[in-house]
């Protein structure tokens, strides 16, 4: 508990990042050299492009989510830092406006608002004294949310996963499972990346279900021998949308 470490007062979320910094020096740095912070994939050959080129919301038009260059003011409520403006480039650089509460406080303590900052009317200091591991909650308040709106961008990232039940999602559900226990993270680098059209994520970046479960998990063989050509979630996530509908296409 932070309860009785953090002190404050605290006019700026800036400052609560200073004081976090105080005792985790590296942090900042950790945060700023991962998506969640730069919004861009490593580079990627393109076969229309002539020089290699980032994959991400900070540059990219896709399917589900246009560039957030178009729409700071809301778009950027979900980047983990402070203080973006309309047609000004953002500072990437500047340690001080990494977000270290979206992530680590109580959600029912913390929001984010407009353009990366708190929402209106937040207790920093409450906020910055509940920090502890991420929960579901602190994953979700942007994920479930992906594309604006409950489950609209991924299908399979909703806000029932906040209480599930075992039919909605057996990690979680079954056997009350945080994000973090499968999504493993060193350093802020959380495993896990969405698989984007046809460029090839490094399974060194993905979560795998062999980080738990051994190759040959069934009792039955002949179940066994899919493995190879049959992926896990086949069988086992069959459907997406179970209580809120998604975008297809």
């Amino acid at each position: 508990s932070h309860a009785d470490i953090v002190q404050g007062p605290f006019e700026t979320p800036q400052d609560v990042t200073r004081s976090c910094l105080e005792c985790h020096p590296d942090a900042a740095t950790q945060v700023m050299a991962t998506t969640h912070w730069t919004w861009e994939s490593r580079e990627f050959d393109v076969p229309w492009r002539d020089e290699p080129v980032t994959i991400g919301k900070a540059n990219q038009i896709n399917n589900f989510c246009i560039s957030a260059q178009g729409n700071q003011r809301s778009c950027m409520s979900c980047h983990a830092g402070y203080d973006w403006q309309e047609d000004v480039a953002y500072d990437f650089t500047n340690q001080d406006n990494v977000d270290c509460l979206v992530c680590h406080a109580d959600m029912g303590l913390y929001a984010k608002g407009q353009y990366g900052n708190p929402a209106e009317g937040v207790d920093l200091l409450a906020a910055a004294r509940s920090v502890r591991a991420p929960t579901r909650e602190n994953c979700g308040s942007c994920h479930f949310n992906g594309g604006g709106g409950n489950n609209v961008k991924h299908g399979d990232l909703a806000e029932s996963l906040y209480l599930p039940d075992q039919e909605i999602d057996v990690h979680m559900g079954g056997n009350d499972f945080l994000c973090t226990d499968c999504h493993w993270t060193e350093d802020h680098q959380i495993l896990g990346r969405l698989v984007v059209d046809n460029y090839q994520i490094d399974p060194s970046e993905q979560v795998s279900c062999t980080q738990c479960h051994n190759e040959t998990p069934h009792d039955d063989e002949r179940i066994n021998s899919h493995l190879a050509s049959v992926a896990c979630q086949t069988c086992h996530v069959p459907y997406i949308a179970l209580e809120e509908p998604t975008k297809l296409t």
